[in-house]
């Protein structure tokens, strides 16, 4: 089976075996869909695609918020389809448990699923990248910080609230920032649910889970993962 994750700035193509162990990974940015598509008209396998872009596929299964997640939604029709097959994914590793994604990308989002098998939503804020290129953007007196391959300073003490530069006090603002805010956020849902369990994923993930009082990072792409257990009903 193969899985695809088709956002804005990137198309993920993840081929599983029947078992539903990963067998490859293959990427294209977004403006190379075409070369994408060739390469899938040339595949045997069934093909399942989540699109957040609203591309059309002329080919395999393109699921949308009214597809079969298998859970409820309390949540309008504009929802992201990655969000939605995120958690299929993850209540395929983790049946009948409430969960908590935290995806620390672009976005960041939190998405909540009940006990009962209900999606209930949750805050979308901006990303670590997006904080630092908005302060430069809107106010061209603070320095527009390299934003590629964000990782924390070698010098960070997250205890220590102190600066001695521009550049620091905005990394701060923004890293320590979302630390704080995560935390808080993943507080308010475990008071909802205190056996929540708390999935920390995204392309940014591996620089925040360690500072967080909460959470688990699996280095998984959740979307292909959710797209093969629906592919298994």
């Amino acid at each position: 089976m193969i899985a695809v994750d088709a956002g804005n700035t990137l198309i993920k193509v993840v081929v599983f075996r029947d078992s539903g162990s990963v067998d490859g990974l293959k990427t294209w940015p977004a403006a190379a869909y075409e070369e994408c598509l060739n390469w899938l008209k040339e595949q045997s396998d069934s093909i399942w695609i989540a699109d957040s872009s609203a591309r059309v596929w002329p080919l395999g299964k393109q699921v949308s918020t009214a597809s079969n997640w298998g859970f409820d939604l309390e949540y309008s029709a504009q929802i992201g389809l990655d969000r939605l097959a995120s958690m299929r994914g993850a209540i395929h590793r983790h049946p009948q448990s409430a969960v908590l994604m935290v995806s620390l990308g672009t976005c960041l989002t939190y998405s909540y699923l009940n006990q009962s098998g209900t999606f209930q939503g949750g805050a979308i804020a901006p990303g670590w990248a997006v904080r630092l290129k908005a302060m430069h953007h809107y106010t061209q007196s603070l320095l527009a910080l390299p934003i590629d391959n964000l990782t924390p300073p070698a010098d960070w003490t997250p205890s220590d609230p102190r600066t001695s530069s521009s550049a620091q006090s905005m990394m701060r603002g923004a890293f320590q920032g979302m630390i704080d805010e995560i935390d808080a956020e993943v507080e308010r849902f475990s008071a909802i649910n205190s056996d929540l369990i708390v999935i920390i994923h995204g392309g940014d993930a591996p620089s925040f889970v360690n500072h967080l009082k909460r959470g688990i990072f699996a280095n998984e792409n959740w979307t292909a993962l959710g797209l093969w257990a629906m592919s298994q009903n």
